[in-house]
């Protein structure tokens, strides 16, 4: 079980958070930046407090209201990113002008309004239980995302790097290349690379932009001066306050959110589910690192009250932040004090350093994002990758590759929303494909596989040319609207001499509404046909029967199509083709001297045997004997039925070994070796049966030597026959 790490003493936790927003202070930078990229120059100004305002404030209410050891909020990646096109959106609306300063207020209180919605969807997803399923997004499906979210995070910071300013969409460059300004962005980049290689522990986005500035600030002292493009520029004195309610009165953005609701909301769901996932997956992460443990909808339920917070103070959507809270705790940080401690010290850092800030420059922030986008790069896709290259070319790893590929390029293309859209739609048929063809396990007839009843010559003659007329089709997976044709073109393609088809639903997963019905036509339809379906692994009192009930389907009673294993619905189809062929099935009374026992004893030693020989009689259901019982005799079936089965679990899931009818011995392992019965031997009717004990029969050695030799050998040959009879049993068992 998983423990909670002892608090540690509040300075600690204060010196803990501190250096944690220290070391991740460049890429909050970088995410408001991104965020607010489509307002071009005001970007910053906007941008930058936004994102310090989503880590101070949104970080404390996070840290109060959440429950985790270590609730450390941030904004992230891919969040920005989706705020970002959503604000492209708005400013390439012909009636926005960013030039006018209610056309801008009227964007950013737009993006404001649906980090709030986002946060109350988010709130509302995990009280209804639906935090889990964030999780269960495919992997193909987000790694793609993750991918478009890479490329479109590279494709923003191009303008900057290159120094040709940047247009109102923020992806658009005008103007000459600055070489200067490129180098001094990619080696930002590569330094920031460069320790994180050599010291994964290291701050390196922290130490790549003081290398950045360092390089920057030398640049601007050669003469002649070289152009190494923008600052950040001046900065509002104070972060935000929380003036939402007041600014969504004014009638611009009331008539900019009615004439764009439809991509808010899309925007704000799309939002929650993202943020949820990420949450969950850095929440995972941090589980493993501490040895703790999340419950997952009661933190998304505080993320989502903690987005709505951040909303009315216009910042960005607000995510639990692995590198932030993996950084508290390497500081010494502990707990949620740390947690709100680095908060507030973002607060701090933004009033005191306002006017430094507004001197950092903008090439080297873009090549701290650089570096964030290249961390964005899904692993796993890499993974596929390697094993391209290695060889490894299955249809399955070209099937995950294409989705990846899918995904990234309409995200990059169309917008996250058609993106996931898309992959989720692209994964989906991928499955059906799947289940569809995965349905079908094995097939074969009763000739490889027939029933565990032992018959007699006249009846195993009878079957021995008849079992290829019972087919058994073994499933695998979920019987679905996806994979029922696939079984029933295999039914349609049966032989014209089939007699039965026993579908073996050991392994189906589940059944759903249009596999039942087709189930249901199925065997009427193979009815007229002359041939019956047979369903092993399906009763009344099983999960598969009831629901197949459940749809409306095989209602009638009783239900002589069903059986609890594939094994019993051979044995039915075997008995079926012995009554066809006007062949007895029953369990009619046979004389002693004829049974195998006493199979070349002549009438004397017969009588002798029978002499020393008690009788006894047991109703259908009864018990003969049970699994770990003393075995001290052997029994001779001279009327009706035994089957011998496993002595535990319940009767769906009891296993058979093998049945008897009459004249057969059982029980006579046990008595030889004396280790005890090893299965349970059960009346299927009213039987009866000859027991000789152990001690009759040293009793037959001491007086008739030879008698007792025939006996053992009688004995030897029986044990033969059964072991072969039961060999192909054992093979299928073991496969």
């Amino acid at each position: 079980m998983k423990t909670e790490p002892a608090p540690a003493p509040w300075l600690t936790e204060i010196a803990g958070g501190s250096i944690a927003a220290l070391v991740v202070l460049a890429v909050v930078l970088t995410l408001g930046l991104l965020g607010f990229s489509p307002l071009g120059p005001a970007a910053a100004q906007v941008g930058i407090p936004a994102a310090f305002v989503t880590v101070a404030v949104g970080g404390v209410a996070f840290a109060v209201l959440g429950r985790s050891t270590m609730p450390s909020g941030g904004p992230s990646s891919a969040t920005a990113l989706i705020v970002a096109g959503l604000l492209a959106q708005l400013v390439a609306d012909p009636d926005v002008s960013l030039a006018d300063p209610r056309g801008m207020a009227a964007v950013v209180s737009a993006a404001s309004v649906t980090v709030v919605l986002m946060g109350a969807a988010q709130a509302v997803m995990a009280s209804m239980g639906l935090g889990r399923l964030v999780k269960f997004v495919p992997q193909p499906v987000l790694a793609g995302f993750m991918n478009g979210v890479a490329i479109l995070i590279v494709l923003s910071q191009v303008p900057t790097l290159l120094g040709q300013g940047e247009s109102v969409a923020g992806l658009h460059a005008s103007g000459p290349v600055q070489p200067a300004t490129l180098a001094v962005g990619l080696a930002t980049a590569a330094l920031t690379w460069l320790v994180a290689w050599r010291s994964p522990r290291a701050p390196a986005q922290l130490i790549g932009l003081a290398g950045g500035l360092l390089l920057y600030a030398s640049l601007t002292l050669v003469r002649p001066p070289i152009e190494l493009g923008p600052l950040v520029g001046a900065l509002p004195r104070t972060l935000p306050l929380p003036d939402l309610p007041l600014r969504v009165l004014a009638p611009d953005v009331a008539d900019l959110l009615l004439r764009h609701a439809p991509a808010i909301l899309t925007t704000a769901i799309v939002l929650a589910l993202i943020s949820s996932l990420e949450s969950v997956l850095n929440a995972l992460t941090i589980d493993q690192q501490l040895n703790t443990h999340h419950n997952v909808d009661r933190e998304l339920i505080a993320l989502g009250a903690s987005n709505m917070v951040v909303g009315l103070f216009g910042g960005l959507p607000l995510v639990l932040m692995r590198t932030r809270a993996l950084a508290t705790q390497r500081a010494g940080g502990r707990g949620r004090r740390a947690a709100v401690a680095g908060s507030v010290a973002f607060a701090v850092m933004y009033v005191l350093c306002e006017p430094a800030l507004a001197l950092l420059p903008k090439t080297v922030l873009g090549g701290i994002m650089l570096t964030i986008a290249v961390a964005f790069v899904d692993q796993w896709t890499r993974q596929l990758i390697n094993q391209v290259h290695s060889g490894e070319r299955s249809a399955i790893v070209w099937q995950s590759l294409a989705i990846v590929v899918i995904v990234s390029g309409v995200t990059v293309w169309k917008g996250f929303t058609a993106g996931v859209a898309v992959g989720v739609l692209v994964s989906l048929l991928a499955f059906i494909r799947s289940m569809n063809r995965s349905l079908l396990r094995d097939r074969f007839t009763a000739v490889a596989r027939p029933s565990r009843r032992i018959y007699s010559p006249e009846q195993e003659e009878v079957l021995r040319s008849g079992r290829g007329r019972i087919v058994i089709v073994e499933l695998e997976g979920a019987l679905f609207f996806g994979s029922a044709d696939r079984l029933a073109a295999e039914a349609d393609a049966l032989e014209a001499g089939c007699r039965f088809l026993v579908l073996d639903f050991r392994r189906v997963s589940t059944i759903d509404e249009s596999g039942a019905v087709l189930l249901q036509q199925l065997s009427l339809r193979l009815r007229r046909r002359g041939i019956e379906m047979l369903l092993a692994g399906v009763t009344a009192e099983h999960r598969h029967g009831r629901q197949l009930r459940a749809f409306g389907c095989f209602r009638a009673e009783p239900r002589e199509d069903w059986f609890p294993n594939a094994d019993r619905a051979i044995e039915a189809a075997e008995q079926s083709l012995l009554r066809e062929a006007g062949v007895a099935t029953g369990y009619a009374p046979l004389a002693l001297e004829s049974c195998a026992l006493f199979r070349g004893l002549d009438a004397g030693q017969c009588a002798f045997v029978r002499a020393r020989m008690t009788e006894q009689s047991l109703p259908a259901g009864a018990t003969l004997f049970n699994q770990g019982d003393a075995a001290d005799c052997l029994y001779v079936l001279t009327q009706g039925s035994i089957t011998v089965v496993d002595g535990t679990g319940t009767q769906h899931d009891r296993q058979r070994f093998v049945s008897f009818g009459p004249g057969m011995m059982l029980g006579e392992t046990a008595m030889l070796d004396r280790g005890g019965r090893s299965a349970s031997a059960i009346a299927d009717s009213d039987v009866v049966v000859r027991v000789l004990t152990q001690a009759s029969l040293d009793e037959i050695t001491a007086s008739q030597p030879q008698l007792s030799a025939r006996l053992y050998r009688n004995i030897a040959l029986h044990v033969s026959e059964r072991l072969r009879s039961l060999s192909g049993a054992l093979r299928a068992a073991a496969g």
